[in-house]
């Protein structure tokens, strides 16, 4: 999510349109990662500009919050983004402002109809803050992820165990945006929800906030460590065992972090995120419909060319094979 929460104050949704996505201050190099990727929005027919983090689930589904994908500039109403103006960069690159080269467009987006905005004024988080891409054509050759259960989350969480987040972002307090913005990682680890809730409930009362997403997970953060920033929208945890990726759920935002510089450290900082097992069936719409809806690979100049076939055509007793993309028999000959 889009937060400003160094003062647990989720920040105003930053414009899917003007600013990209931001992530993980004193985090490592994700560059190549096979799964952390951006969006990125059309300016017009022929160029974009980058968007807001999120994940590859499987080659044609991308993962992210559900205010990425919603115009802010039509606030409080809820317009979904039309996915023609939506493309997702290839995993693990750098942003640039430019063409569609490289790029894949959106065919189809999943939200949920019940969908809220933050509001500075009430709340501390969204509502139903998640979104599912599915892409015109595969963006990359991975596998599909798995998606972890409750039951699984638990058991990470009763052995105290370290999850992995990425994305894009400003991750460091000069709060530069613009090309050559490489993604970023960190791991943290897995505390129980009533530990982070109890931070939660500290800024609740703090800033007389009456809402927070509370069937939410939580992760430690360490002071002057690594941390996320305003405008790590889309960004997800996962648990990658040996190569094997397990989608755990995206990012809510962290409470009680610098937020880039904007703030100091809190007494006992936590990032929160939205766990995956409430949102398997809109995963699974969007897998039916990659199915029902299959990518054909466009014909080309060159479509045939390894298609030759042959055919055996006679005359009386002579006997001619003849080869090609469409053979027809010689004059005088009649196809057997």
């Amino acid at each position: 999510m889009v937060y400003r929460l160094v003062v647990l104050l989720f920040a105003l949704a930053l414009s899917l349109s003007s600013i990209p996505a931001n992530a993980i201050e004193n985090g490592e190099s994700a560059l190549n990662d096979s799964r952390v990727v951006s969006t990125y929005m059309a300016s017009n027919a022929n160029q974009i500009q980058p968007g807001a983090s999120a994940w590859l689930y499987s080659p044609r589904i991308v993962i992210t919050c559900g205010h990425c994908v919603h115009k802010h500039s039509l606030k409080p109403a809820k317009v979904v983004e039309d996915p023609s103006n939506i493309y997702v960069g290839k995993p693990g690159a750098t942003t640039y402002y430019g063409s569609i080269k490289d790029h894949v467009r959106a065919s189809k987006i999943f939200v949920y109809e019940t969908f809220d905005w933050y509001d500075i004024t009430r709340t501390l988080s969204y509502k139903d803050d998640f979104a599912v891409i599915v892409l015109e054509k595969p963006l990359a050759n991975v596998s599909v992820a798995n998606l972890a259960t409750k039951e699984f989350l638990d058991d990470l969480i009763a052995r105290g165990e370290y999850i992995e987040t990425a994305g894009y972002g400003f991750q460091n307090n000069s709060r530069e945006r613009g090309p050559g913005q490489e993604p970023q990682k960190a791991s943290f680890q897995l505390i129980p929800f009533e530990t982070g809730m109890r931070t939660v409930n500290e800024y609740k009362q703090k800033w007389n906030r009456t809402y927070f997403q509370e069937d939410a997970m939580f992760v430690k953060l360490i002071k002057n460590g690594a941390a996320q920033c305003d405008g790590d929208s889309g960004s997800s945890f996962f648990y990658n065992q040996k190569g094997i990726y397990t989608h755990l759920g995206v990012m809510m935002g962290p409470q009680g972090s610098p937020n880039c510089g904007l703030e100091p450290w809190s007494e006992n900082p936590v990032a929160a995120f939205r766990p995956v097992y409430l949102d398997v069936e809109l995963i699974r719409q969007a897998e039916k419909y990659v199915a029902d809806n299959p990518y054909v690979e466009p014909k080309t100049n060159n479509a045939g060319f390894n298609n030759k076939t042959t055919i055996t055509c006679v005359k009386g007793k002579t006997i001619k094979k003849v080869t090609g993309l469409t053979p027809k028999c010689p004059k005088g000959f009649k196809k057997k």
